[in-house]
């Protein structure tokens, strides 16, 4: 029989990684976090404003620029279509909130904060109550969370990330600058086709979420868009730098209407593009110019009242990913860990969840990727789950917790923190766990476990959520 050197490297790099739990619960304690307290504020009128920035390098060959979502290492070729970021305002006359969409795989908190820091001044001037940065999540971005990076080194080329902080910064500044009296309004679409899940539980969630704002001056609309699909589409494969569907889809509305265009997606824990194509380019088209299709074609609305309220919840989470651990220990990643009681390696991430309210629509900004399962239900039972538990083993959905179907969900915002999987699904290779895939005893592939913090993530989430919804004013059943 042949040394298992996978099944050693593990066991060492758990070794390590509870020496360094370990270290940290020597050094100091975790500061107790304080409940938050929402912010709420209304006008006559919505205000909002728009910008965009390109945010790519002179050449993607003059430098190592690693290509973020699949196998580490892999440098940038060429160039497909351009990354971008941009920002929206939306606030009324009490305050404001600035919403930034990126096209890049993930930020963490520990980035996040920096980056406003840097607009600290810029918000106390403004009355602007929280900068939010959703994250795209592309596949064919550069890596700018640092582990597809050539290991033990770090992915992230500190000359892009630079250019990407004053990029987020700019944007934000000059959607304020842009920023005009309006109406705000709500809208949704079904698009079936524009979904895929290999993996369980099989929850679809087709909704397309449309925030069209509408200035009072007849200018182009600001258009923020939601749905759950990874934009993953170019495939493994891909060597050239794109937004991947969401660069389509926001040039076909763009070309149809001249609507300024955001895109964040949803709950994406295992939810593939649509298979519009066995061509993955083509694939990538189709799923965008579909997606804008249906929200072209959206023609029932709500307006939302000029009302708003902010909850950011900062919390702990609970970190038993040794391999995540160890390429911190490395510099890999920028955190912050903390010891908690909490895990097998007893240490945590501080991360945070935000709840915001425009009129009646709650939208929850998540970090990480949420499998559908735990916002809205449809857990698999004990016979049929792949760990054998039943369902009593998960928390209560999401939307179950908000008391609110209609939940609107930002994954990968704020904070890059890997996959959420619903405990009863949630399965590790028992040598070699957090660095090779799992196979249930269905035969099923595992591969979402070893890229999340652990198993006690699901519960971390519902949890804090609940707390921020009762903080809100809701009630919930439990």
């Amino acid at each position: 029989m042949g040394i298992d050197f996978n099944a050693l490297a593990a066991k060492a790099v758990t070794a390590i990684s509870k020496k360094n739990s370990a270290s940290v619960h020597k050094k100091y304690a975790a500061p107790a976090i304080p409940q938050a307290e929402p912010i709420r504020f209304s006008g006559g009128q919505y205000i909002c404003g728009y910008a965009c920035k390109t945010v790519m390098p002179a050449s993607v060959t003059d430098s190592f620029y690693a290509i973020a979502g699949h196998a580490p290492g892999v440098p940038m070729e060429g160039v497909h279509d351009p990354i971008t970021v941009s920002a929206m305002w939306i606030g009324c006359e009490g305050g404001a909130v600035l919403m930034v969409a990126a096209d890049i795989i993930g930020l963490t908190n520990t980035e996040v904060r920096q980056i406003r820091q840097r607009l600290l001044p810029f918000c106390l001037e403004t009355g602007c109550k929280s900068v939010n940065i959703c994250c795209s999540h592309t596949h064919a971005g550069f890596d700018t969370v640092g582990y597809w990076g050539k290991l033990p080194l770090t992915g992230k080329n500190d000359a892009y990330m630079a250019q990407l902080f004053d990029s987020i910064c700019a944007v934000c500044r000059k959607a304020y600058d842009n920023r005009r009296p309006g109406t705000l309004h709500l809208g949704y679409a079904h698009v079936p086709d524009a979904q895929h899940i290999r993996s369980y539980p099989k929850v679809y969630h087709d909704t397309l979420t449309r925030l069209r704002f509408v200035p009072a001056d007849g200018s182009a609309e600001i258009w923020f868009l939601n749905f759950a699909a990874h934009p993953n589409t170019l495939g493994g494969a891909n060597r050239f730098v794109s937004a991947d569907y969401p660069y389509y889809l926001r040039e076909s509305i763009m070309r149809q209407k001249r609507a300024q265009v955001l895109f964040g997606v949803g709950a994406i824990g295992a939810v593939d593009p649509g298979m519009y194509s066995d061509d993955r380019a083509e694939r990538t088209r189709l799923q965008g110019e579909a997606l804008a299709a249906a929200a072209l074609a959206i023609d029932r609305e709500e307006e939302l009242k000029p009302e708003m309220a902010v909850l950011c919840q900062p919390f702990y989470y609970p970190v038993d990913n040794t391999v995540l651990n160890f390429l911190s220990m490395l510099g890999v990643m920028s955190c912050d860990k903390y010891p908690c009681e909490k895990g097998a390696l007893q240490m945590a991430l501080k991360s945070e969840m935000t709840l915001l309210q425009f009129g009646r629509l709650q939208v929850l900004l998540l970090p990480g990727e949420l499998f559908p399962a735990l916002a809205y239900g449809g857990y698999r039972d004990k016979n049929h789950s792949a760990a054998g538990k039943s369902e009593s083993e998960n928390p209560e959905p999401l939307t179950q917790i908000a008391g609110d179907e209609e939940l609107l969900i930002f994954g990968v915002t704020n904070d890059m923190t890997g996959y959420v999987v619903p405990p009863n699904e949630f399965v590790l290779n028992p040598n070699s766990p957090y660095l090779d895939s799992a196979v249930d005893k269905f035969g099923n592939k595992h591969y979402h476990e070893t890229n999340s913090l652990g198993l006690l993530s699901a519960e971390t989430i519902a949890e804090t959520f609940r707390q921020m919804v009762r903080a809100m004013g809701k009630k919930t059943d439990s």
